[in-house]
């Protein structure tokens, strides 16, 4: 079943504002939009003015495997090709860091989704500066793991989750204590993601070291 993305919003924990009072917001809305070739709109979720929780959507009037192409040319997101960075320079985050400078209040990104013409990627903040700084990984990651991610080529996921958790651990466990903090590490976006294909009822997961999809229970995050 598909998820409907009025309903993923409605079921947010936290209040989306679409009309966030930050300076250069537009001039960075325009300039994700020449990047990513997309319709870009910008919520703020923070619950107060003391600093901005951005949730960030992008419709992209393209396909998955053209994004891939177009990333890997640099064109699509101006990502860098140094694959040995630990933070990947992107038009993303050369677009946030112009937006912060012109701002006192901190900026970080909450959530970015990627809605593209056959499948949809959402992306959650596991650490300050996560997506602004693995973003670049993230794509090459998917790129790196679409023949695996798509059945061998045979069916491509129509969403797919960044990250997810093994949901086996207790409640009290220091795991769960720091993915609710936001205090996880780079390496939690590159252990699981969560994939919704046509012909499975529920989620799967995706195991990236051992590139292969598994069963079991998951945590998805819902900040």
């Amino acid at each position: 079943m598909r998820i409907d993305q009025n309903n993923f919003k409605s079921n947010l924990k936290l209040k989306l504002d679409s009309n966030p009072q930050i300076i250069g917001l537009d001039a960075f809305k325009r300039s994700l939009e020449k990047e990513h070739f997309s319709e870009v709109s910008i919520f703020n979720c923070s619950p107060n003015t003391q600093f901005a929780k951005l949730v960030i959507e992008m419709k992209c009037k393209i396909e998955l495997v053209e994004v891939l192409f177009h990333a890997q040319k640099g064109t699509w997101g101006a990502i860098s090709e140094d694959y040995e960075s630990t933070a990947v320079a992107t038009a993303f985050s050369n677009s946030l860091i112009e937006l912060q400078r012109l701002n006192t209040l901190p900026i970080d990104i909450e959530e970015l989704t990627i809605m593209l013409d056959d499948s949809l990627i959402i992306i959650k903040k596991i650490y300050h500066n996560s997506i602004q700084e693995q973003l670049g990984n993230i794509i090459k990651t998917i790129a790196e793991n679409y023949v695996h991610l798509t059945k061998g080529l045979t069916e491509a996921p129509y969403e797919i989750y960044i990250p997810v958790f093994e949901e086996d651990f207790p409640e009290n466990d220091d795991r769960l204590n720091n993915i609710n903090s936001g205090n996880s590490s780079k390496k939690d976006y590159f252990a699981f993601w969560g994939l919704y294909f046509d012909s499975e009822e529920d989620a799967v997961i995706y195991d990236l070291c051992n590139k292969s999809i598994i069963s079991g229970d998951l945590y998805m995050l819902n900040h």
